[in-house]
């Protein structure tokens, strides 16, 4: 398959690993860390190229998004004459992990905890990711209880988190890879952690679903939505994370 990829540039090193690697021709591009603190910025880039990508003359099969919904910035973007498939994951440390089952499990007593990885601190002028604490969501007016009754539990607690998220935090993660650990950006992160006295946590990176995307593995509808042309990406508030419409 003849592939379009647009990326955010955090994952520089993996994504040219599992392309150097796949069978696929994919093409791509990618767009500055920074877009993801600037949500309507990030929705009109994204929408932007894959218009552009839609219409030029090589003819793509699909057009792959290396993001999740991100603070919404994938949220109302639209397949233009080719399908779209994005990983149904709230951010780039769901992404990173693997799932954002697994994401919820690491980061759901503070999901505005601060991580980095080897992209976070190779690209742009921080070297943290503050988790979704800009996420800009629909219907935000509520109590807690009120979102429980419309989200479900693990959704109305992401959604009250991103509004409120926590100003200060002890410790900082870092999400290692094999592909990028010979970088030794843990050590930094560790010794970072420990002048500023806070605890240092570290997990490990499942990239499958990253290597999946690549390589065109898309049919686990639970970890991959595939957006037809004419269907736009929106929120779905509960595990799907997103949906078509």
């Amino acid at each position: 398959m003849r592939l379009k990829l647009i990326a955010c540039e955090v994952f520089h090193r993996e994504i040219l690993h599992f392309v150097s690697k796949s069978k696929n021709i994919v093409d791509v591009e990618f767009l500055e860390k920074g877009l993801h603190d600037k949500s309507e910025i990030l929705r009109k880039k994204l929408q932007e190229k894959i218009d552009e990508s839609s219409s030029v003359k090589t003819k793509y099969e699909a057009i792959l998004l290396a993001y999740g919904l991100c603070g919404n910035s994938s949220a109302g973007v639209k397949a233009g004459t080719v399908q779209v498939v994005i990983p149904r994951v709230h951010d780039c440390a769901g992404f990173l992990l693997g799932s954002n089952k697994r994401y919820m499990e690491y980061f759901k007593d503070n999901l505005s905890q601060p991580f980095t990885s080897a992209g976070y601190m190779e690209r742009g002028d921080s070297m943290f990711r503050e988790g979704e604490s800009d996420m800009k969501v629909a219907g935000t007016q509520g109590t807690y209880e009120d979102f429980v009754k419309m989200y479900g539990e693990e959704n109305a607690k992401f959604i009250m988190d991103s509004l409120n998220p926590k100003t200060h935090n002890s410790s900082i993660v870092f999400i290692e890879s094999e592909i990028t650990k010979h970088l030794g950006y843990a050590g930094k992160t560790k010794d970072h952690a420990e002048k500023e006295s806070l605890k240092y946590i570290e997990y490990q990176a499942d990239l499958k679903l990253l290597e999946d995307l690549i390589s065109g593995n898309w049919a686990d509808t639970a970890r991959f939505l595939v957006v037809p042309p004419g269907k736009e990406i929106k929120p779905s508030y509960d595990e799907r994370v997103v949906k078509e419409v």
